[in-house]
């Protein structure tokens, strides 16, 4: 969970004035005024009861809710802190922190279309805080690098990262076909794709392929737009004019976005000359970015269904749709696809998000897109605000979560720590950064020091051990992993990690009373490493019959993770 700055202060704030509200009895201030103290250390086992009473007398009382909000969530009962928390976020003066630890428990939850919601939200509130962009900013990078992940263990997945990364337009004529290339390999049926690629195709002059393409396009995909704009670049290729610009008119009623897209990208070599007539060719002579054209010859529209509307790419008018009830995972998705096709990432990251059930692969891959422009686009704002160290930061969470370049990350955060010295979150980060590079020793080294500016931060306690582990320290991994436990006992992660420690020390009783009912409940284990662990400890126990059930569940982990990764192409760059 975040440690959110200014935490302290509002609480005293809010102590002191109980929220500014009605005057509040003596035993609800006595019952805050003691809350609040246990949990300001981390007591929350007697903070709780405590606040719950406060809030029991006050249900409305923001202080009462966020401190009873913050306590359940920090201690690991997200679900629980959600109902205080939103009282708190909507309460008046805003308070940030509430905000804040309001998107964590969503997060928490899987609940991530409200988290980005939260998290979005807070950016827009005046003032526009340094404080809320970080947190927008670790959200988006965190959800880009869990999808990005997510997709890249499947073939249709590392297909569709491929082809959003032809489709983010930062990569040369080349490149892009190169990916749009290998994505269609590993998933022919992607939407799309054929008539893409022969976009591609045409632009590089390759016309022998650009035609194997539209053949392709026009079995698999006729009525795709990508389609319907390689068949106008073949026609103006053969010098057919008339049907070039019909084609380009019809996408024009479609989508007019599109079109001004297709426009744009439009190659020079396929403009006629001025003797040749018409609206489309006398915009793309004029090289106008904003040319009013006429709807083309098209089917009547009005009328049709959301699903029509969705199957003919009519995005606009997906989006002009009212929303849809919260469980329509089909109609978020269409939706949340057509605001990323309109270049609206604020709108369309919460409808993909509904939407990721039903849209799987496309609506992954377009999150991981819209995240990496909402990062992007927070720095620029901080930067534009004068704030140079939350800048810096920034630069590092991109560098670090997007580029992989741990080091440059680790120059970027340090430059950030001159800005805001002894800044805990930083000294995290820059652990972190040090923990990826392989470099155990400065990321301890990083993380001690945050951690005693911040003793309660678990996430600090995780990355010790993990060094410790890394390190083969495993009475010191031991003794954070026994801190970590009191706090959230029923961590599985914290329960894999200590049997893993106790099994390296020796001790095959505590190994496998740690590691068994972690994987019976079905922690990930996708090579089979830690079922193999287990069974060489309940062999040294002499369970001899569970320990063959354990090692042939990891032979048949480890083939299918063989399987599932043979034949991948290389990730996007």
């Amino acid at each position: 969970m975040k440690a959110h700055p200014g935490l302290q202060c509002w609480i005293a704030f809010w102590v002191l004035s109980c929220g500014a509200q009605s005057t509040p009895s003596a035993g609800f201030a006595d019952l805050l005024q003691k809350g609040s103290a246990f949990a300001q250390q981390a007591d929350y086992s007697h903070a709780i009861p405590l606040l719950r009473q406060a809030t029991q007398l006050e249900p409305q009382n923001a202080s009462a809710n966020f401190l009873l909000g913050e306590a359940l969530l920090q201690s690991g009962h997200p679900a629980d802190a959600l109902a205080p928390l939103q009282i708190a976020a909507s309460a008046l003066p805003v308070n940030e922190s509430a905000e804040g630890y309001l998107g964590d428990a969503a997060m928490e939850l899987g609940k991530f279309a409200m988290a980005a919601e939260t998290f979005r939200n807070a950016t827009l509130l005046p003032p526009h805080s340094e404080q809320a962009l970080l947190w927008w900013t670790d959200f988006s990078l965190e959800r880009y690098r869990s999808l990005t992940f997510a997709l890249r263990a499947s073939r249709r997945g590392r297909a569709a990262l491929l082809k959003i990364a032809a489709e983010s337009g930062k990569a040369d004529a080349k490149a892009t076909e190169s990916l749009l290339q290998q994505a269609a390999e590993v998933n022919p049926e992607i939407r799309g794709i054929w008539g893409e690629l022969g976009v591609a195709q045409s632009k590089l002059g390759q016309q022998a392929d650009t035609e194997a393409s539209l053949t392709k396009a026009l079995q698999q995909q006729p009525s795709a737009n990508s389609t319907w704009e390689l068949e106008a670049m073949v026609s103006a290729a053969h010098g057919d004019w008339h049907a070039a610009s019909e084609k380009l008119l019809t996408l024009s009623e479609r989508s007019p976005a599109e079109l001004q897209k297709i426009l744009a990208s439009w190659p020079q070599k396929l403009i006629p000359g001025i003797e040749v007539k018409g609206a489309v060719w006398q915009c793309l002579r004029q090289s106008s970015a904003d040319c009013p054209l006429p709807a083309g010859p098209a089917h009547p529209h009005v009328g049709l269904s959301a699903k029509r509307l969705f199957d003919e790419e009519r995005w606009e008018q997906v989006a002009a749709l009212s929303a849809p009830a919260e469980v329509n995972t089909e109609e978020w998705f269409w939706r949340g696809l057509a605001f990323a096709r309109l270049g609206d990432c604020s709108r369309a990251i919460p409808a993909l998000e509904r939407g990721l059930p039903t849209g799987a692969e496309t609506a992954a891959s377009w999150l991981t897109y819209c995240y990496e422009l909402s990062a992007v686009r927070a720095a620029d704002q901080l930067k534009s605000q004068g704030d140079e160290g939350a800048v810096h930061e920034i630069r590092g969470d991109i560098l670090l979560s997007i580029r992989l370049d741990a080091e440059q990350a680790v120059a970027e955060y340090k430059e950030a720590l001159t800005v805001h010295p002894k800044n805990p979150e930083l000294l995290k980060k820059i652990a972190e950064a040090y923990f990826s590079q392989g470099n155990m020793q400065s990321a301890g080294q990083s993380a001690e020091e945050a951690l005693a500016l911040n003793p309660h931060r678990t996430e600090l306690l995780k990355l010790l051990a993990q060094v410790a582990m890394s390190e083969r320290d495993y009475p010191s991994a031991l003794s954070r992993l026994s801190q970590l436990a009191q706090v959230e006992p029923e961590d599985a992660w914290v329960r894999v990690q200590q049997g893993t420690a106790y099994a390296q020390t020796g001790h095959p009783d505590q190994a496998v009373e740690r590691l068994e009912p972690a994987l019976d409940a079905g922690y990930a284990d996708e090579k089979g490493a830690l079922h193999a662990l287990l069974a060489g400890q309940l062999r040294k126990l002499g369970r001899d019959q569970e320990a063959r059930t354990a090692s042939d569940e990891a032979v048949k982990l480890a083939d299918a993770f063989q399987l599932q990764t043979e034949g991948m192409p290389n990730k996007p760059q």
